[in-house]
């Protein structure tokens, strides 16, 4: 039973029981004021009274009187009373009334302690958990219209024949750009998943039981001013002893370690079930070359990863040596309240150690967040160093198939360029056929009427390719090529 695993999703509740301490501190503090203020007046009245007594006037019988032998040692026991009233008064002061007015500043700091650090935790976790990821998800999305966009654009380039090397560039730029930002994602995926596990199991109940560590602390320290003001206030008369054998009583029967044992079962939550974070599939959905949860490699991203893999391992570096020097700095602080403890005297003078114990407790929860981060970063890392481990030695394959774009020329495209044969296509037949001999108007009338055919059912049409890909079959003397005309349809090249 204990804070870290009972009270994770009891925030308020915690706050409203650290308010009400601290008002049960400030009330005590009010109480053992008045009572240095009473006890003073009291000590002082009696005094007072002792003074204005005539004690000469016991000495007027010429006789030794018993009832004045006890008069004068009720004025001296009176006397000595003051004494000891005005000394309990100062030592009520000077000891617990002190040490407890020191334990409400610390109290406040250990609240406001708690607060920062959860505020804090919370805040990354919601910024390492949604807020990048969605920031990450809308660039994504963004970047997949900017691709497909300049991809469109690519291929009117090629279809058009003209600035396709800027169209290839702005594709290229396009995709990498998005290709980077899916690594991003996905490390970022893998960090925030580990982040929340961490928040969750480690980071959260470190931080609610620490709290209760100092809680306990504090009742612990109490339990000292109560136990010293129950001996200062102390006094012989059976009456009062047994007032404050009561009181006496009643102290010993503080514990700390099961002080909040009713809390706890009153204001115990059941577990939430934590958000699984995984890839979003619909960011894949205009895209088929991205995987979820794969790291892309290819002639894009290779050198990407390379710098992004050195960036993690310096950062690990980073972090570990951090992590180092604050296990060494809670060491050293722990070693330092073990020796000062032993120098305590009275039970409240526990007091003075709660500003290095809480100290001690902040730098472990330093000590745990940047475990969080070091961990965070080795699996982001092991993430990487896998997927350019499995490539080591190989060259990146290429990202975009661009002889596939170019051959994706659309049926419309094609039905527009056929028909721009067709005025030329037997006239080009006939050239073949006889070479050297000159077309009469009668011929080329002739001509133009099969023109009326369909290019495609001629038998020696095969289709039709890009003109880059058919200057490349012209490899020997007297292969020629048949390229359409964009002017007249009678102006055919040859």
């Amino acid at each position: 039973m204990g804070f870290g695993n009972d009270l994770k999703n009891s925030h308020e509740a915690v706050l409203k029981l650290q308010d009400w301490e601290l008002r049960l501190l400030e009330t005590v503090k009010k109480f053992m004021t008045l009572r240095i203020k009473s006890d003073k007046e009291y000590a002082s009245t009696l005094q007072n009274l002792c003074n204005q007594v005539d004690k000469e006037s016991t000495l007027q019988m010429n006789y030794v009187s018993n009832v004045s032998k006890s008069w004068l040692l009720m004025i001296e026991q009176t006397e000595q009373l003051s004494r000891i009233m005005k000394t309990h008064a100062e030592d009520l002061n000077s000891g617990p009334l002190l040490r407890l007015t020191m334990m409400i500043k610390d109290k406040q700091q250990v609240k406001k302690s708690y607060m920062s650090v959860h505020q804090q935790i919370e805040a990354e976790m919601i910024k390492v958990t949604k807020t990048e990821l969605e920031k990450l998800k809308s660039s994504y999305r963004q970047l997949i219209k900017e691709m497909n966009s300049a991809k469109e654009k690519y291929k009117e380039a090629l279809a058009k024949g003209k600035e396709t090397e800027k169209a290839k560039e702005r594709y290229d730029k396009a995709t990498m750009k998005l290709h980077v930002l899916h690594n991003q994602y996905v490390l970022a995926l893998k960090g925030a998943q580990l982040h929340q596990n961490q928040y969750y199991d480690t980071t959260l109940p470190l931080l609610l039981d620490s709290l209760q560590k100092m809680q306990e602390e504090m009742i612990k320290a109490l339990k000292g001013i109560f136990d010293e003001y129950s001996q200062i206030t102390s006094l012989v008369t059976e009456e009062i002893v047994n007032v404050h054998q009561e009181i006496k009583m009643s102290v010993e029967q503080i514990d700390p370690s099961t002080e909040y044992n009713n809390f706890i079962d009153v204001h115990r939550t059941t577990a939430a079930k934590e958000q699984e974070i995984v890839f979003d599939t619909s960011l894949l959905e205009e895209n088929e070359n991205l995987q979820a949860n794969e790291i892309m490699w290819n002639n894009l991203t290779a050198e990407n990863l390379q710098i992004m893999l050195k960036n993690l391992a310096e950062e690990l570096m980073q972090t570990q040596q951090m992590l180092l020097n604050k296990e060494e700095a809670v060491l050293e602080l722990e070693k330092r309240i073990e020796e000062s403890s032993k120098s305590c005297i009275n039970k409240s003078d526990i007091v003075l150690l709660l500003s290095q114990k809480q100290t001690l407790e902040e730098l472990k929860q330093s000590v745990q967040q940047l475990r969080c981060t070091e961990a965070k970063f080795a699996a982001q890392k092991e993430l990487l160093e896998q997927k350019v481990q499995e490539n080591d030695g190989k060259e990146p394959p290429p990202v975009v198939n661009y002889e596939e774009d170019a051959r994706s020329v659309t049926s419309m495209e094609r039905k527009e360029r056929l028909s721009k044969f067709e005025s030329i296509r037997h006239s080009i037949a006939g050239i073949i056929r006889s070479p050297k001999s000159a077309l009469s108007s009668s011929s080329y009338s002739d001509m133009i009427a099969m023109s009326e055919k369909p290019l495609a059912e001629h038998d020696w049409y095969h289709g039709a390719i890009p003109r880059i890909e058919a200057q490349e079959l012209l490899k020997q003397q007297g292969d020629f090529l048949v390229r359409e005309s964009h002017g007249k349809p009678e102006s055919v090249s040859i």
